[in-house]
């Protein structure tokens, strides 16, 4: 075999162990079976129109974590610590809504905890203004409908009839998109009660952008999707140009330094 293909090998194999290394890593930091989880729709996108690094997207991948290994964070709760993940304050959940039903992955705005008597205690609300409550202006015994303005990057105003809530404690979850996912999730049918832990199937640790647009694009049902990210395609096809591209460079460069090699030798042979 030539050094030429064995170098390529040898390229093209550290690749692999790259590869396979970056694998088990994301395995033990998830702390799950299932590590990663490619993102079907454009309900988290910052950007309803394209994709962007440091964003969850359409055909990203997420790598997840156990929630039992998570630092958990509302969007409340991250205003004040400081706790932010993927271009806003707070945590995104991926949590089970029933039997038979996708798992939704959404942003952990709030946290209730339910009294037992029609009423609600919210703690994170003790020093956050930026709320009003029809039943109540007392965060430990909320009820009636509850509004908060100038929320998320996207400066919303949600409202919630905490009412009609299922009689859980959890979280109130909502999409990133400002166009798309103006409503709690609790509010619009996605899911009919808070959040709680025992709902929460992973947390969002990592995105690795674009490496699930072909798993998008093969799903009819989610293909549509795609649209809300015309560059994601694009910057696919650029990050394997980009590796190929580094593969063939490293040969090339093997090659031109075999050949100088070779000419010092016939050099050398001629001058004896």
């Amino acid at each position: 075999m030539k050094r030429g293909s064995k170098f390529l090998i040898a390229v093209c194999g550290f690749l692999v162990i790259c590869i396979i290394g970056g694998y088990v890593g994301i395995h033990a930091a998830s702390g799950l079976d299932s590590p990663l989880s490619v993102i079907m729709s454009s309900s988290m996108q910052h950007d309803n129109h394209q994709s962007a690094i440091g964003v969850i997207d359409t055909g990203d991948v997420m790598v997840v974590q156990d929630p039992n290994k998570a630092n958990i964070q509302s969007y409340i709760e991250g205003l004040t610590t400081g706790h932010k993940t993927f271009g806003d304050y707070g945590s995104v959940l991926i949590y089970d809504r029933g039997d038979d039903v996708n798992p939704c992955i959404h942003r952990a705005i709030v946290w209730l905890d339910y009294n037992g008597n029609g009423t609600w205690r919210a703690p994170s609300l003790q020093t956050y203004t930026a709320w009003t409550c029809t039943g109540s202006t007392d965060f430990r015994s909320l009820s009636g409908t509850l509004t908060f303005t100038d929320i998320t990057q996207s400066h919303k105003e949600v409202s919630i009839n905490l009412d009609n809530l299922g009689k859980q404690s959890g979280y109130l979850t909502m999409g990133d998109n400002p166009e798309s996912n103006r409503y709690f999730d609790q509010a619009v049918g996605i899911i009919s009660h808070p959040v709680g832990t025992d709902d929460i199937r992973s947390v969002a640790l990592y995105e690795l952008p674009w490496l699930g647009v072909i798993k998008v694009y093969m799903t009819p049902s989610k293909k549509a999707y795609l649209d809300h990210v015309p560059n994601s395609i694009y910057s696919m096809i650029a990050l394997f140009i980009m590796v190929f591209a580094i593969i063939y460079c490293c040969d090339i460069f093997y090659q031109k330094k075999e050949l100088k090699q070779k000419q010092k030798e016939l050099e050398r042979l001629r001058e004896l």
